[in-house]
């Protein structure tokens, strides 16, 4: 993918999140039952980095649930994050922090502290990053913060099991973008709150697609599953640990 392209796509999903952020985040107060399979191994002392924060739903589940340890929540859009630590407010136990950071900025892991992670979750990231070498930049960033005692949580989006999404797909004339400048797998999904339309860049992973991407950043896949939506399967999820 040409670098103007993906720089393209990128903009688009940061347009998204700075102009819905309220929108979409009253969408996301729930935690979703493939992320509730992970809540329970979650020791309440463990060190937790959360990529991809958004509104804070996980920082709550844990508070929630007693959490004790140190829960780090980063996210590229400032208005998530602001509304992330205000619904967050004091819980009594643990420690939490939020950090805005881009995935796009090689160094982003680098401004991190607290490592090794004992979980490293990132639910409903991997498909927003647009192109090949960006998603594996990211996913060898992933293995730079953890341990091999580590475990990485991971989800991504299977838009194309619902009819309703699927009847979202946008051509991707709508933002000057010719169907051969993107991969094979990307589309351009729209999101309707009241008269507005607002568009995201999606990049459809499979369980092949999704485990050749870790295996090259140096990551074992324990665990695959599909979970979430009315048919549960609108979300695959995957566990990682760090290969010997």
């Amino acid at each position: 993918m040409k670098k103007t392209i993906q720089t393209k796509l990128l903009e688009i999903n940061r347009l998204f999140y700075d102009r819905y952020s309220g929108s979409f985040s009253a969408t996301r107060s729930r935690v979703q039952p493939g992320v509730r399979k992970f809540l329970g191994q979650i020791d309440k002392m463990d060190r937790v980095l959360d990529v991809g924060c958004g509104n804070g739903t996980l920082a709550r589940a844990l508070a929630v649930a007693g959490f004790a340890g140190e829960y780090v929540g980063v996210d590229m859009s400032k208005e998530l994050i602001s509304r992330a630590e205000s619904l967050l407010g004091n819980p009594q136990g643990g420690t939490y922090h939020f950090q805005q950071v881009d995935l796009e900025d090689k160094g982003w892991h680098e401004t991190l502290t607290g490592l090794p992670y004992d979980w490293l979750v990132s639910f409903a990231v991997l498909h927003h990053l647009p192109g090949e070498d960006l998603r594996s930049q990211t996913a060898t960033a992933f293995a730079k913060l953890v341990s091999q005692q580590s475990r990485v949580a991971i989800s991504v989006w299977q838009w194309h099991h619902s009819e309703r999404l699927r009847k979202r797909v946008q051509p991707w004339s709508l933002v000057g973008v010719l169907p051969e400048d993107v991969d094979k797998a990307d589309v351009l999904l729209d999101w309707r709150a009241g008269k507005t339309l607002g568009l995201r860049y999606v990049h459809t992973f499979n369980e092949e697609s999704l485990q050749t991407l870790a295996e090259e950043a140096g990551f074992n896949v324990l665990q695959s599953f599909y979970s979430d939506g009315k048919t549960n399967d609108l979300a695959l999820y995957q566990i990682w640990e760090l290969a010997v």
